[in-house]
């Protein structure tokens, strides 16, 4: 009698453990997965992208292309030459990189149409035609954050 409450005590520990086990690794299988489900764009998404030629959208059409082609680099927590494109608000933050209304006198243009003397972006892959297309015409249509 003896031995077999000891065994059922022991039994209903080791079940306990068990489960505390199963639980600790099904909750880590959750945060791996949960971590990797995003709203990021890939880079193929971005590419078939096709920015209209008015009414281009921030969030539709540019947002994705900054968010793949440059965010990597000029972001809150690298801002290469002082730039975050991360959001509309620091992206139209400084009225020499995006004029609102002036594609023409707008920094980001001359990088990403490749202008001397400024460096040509994004350097690794060059934008799209479509997509500078459609970003000076963002930024002609007063660069709105919709």
């Amino acid at each position: 009698m003896k031995n077999t409450l000891y065994r059922n005590i022991f039994a209903s520990e080791m079940e306990s453990q068990i489960m505390k086990y199963f639980i600790f690794i099904s909750l880590a299988c959750v945060i791996l997965v949960a971590q990797n489900c995003d709203d990021s764009f890939t880079s193929t998404e971005v590419d078939n992208i096709v920015m209209p030629d008015s009414n281009v959208s921030y969030s539709k059409h540019v947002a994705p292309v900054f968010e793949v082609k440059c965010v990597p680099c000029h972001n809150s927590q690298h801002s290469e030459a002082g730039l975050d494109l991360s959001s509309w608000v620091n992206a139209t933050r400084d009225p020499s990189i995006i004029f609102p209304g002036s594609d023409s006198t707008s920094v980001l243009v001359y990088s990403i149409e490749k202008i001397p003397p400024y460096a040509p972006m994004p350097p690794y892959e060059w934008l799209k035609r479509n997509h500078i297309d459609g970003i000076r015409t963002w930024i002609r249509e007063g660069a709105r954050n919709n």
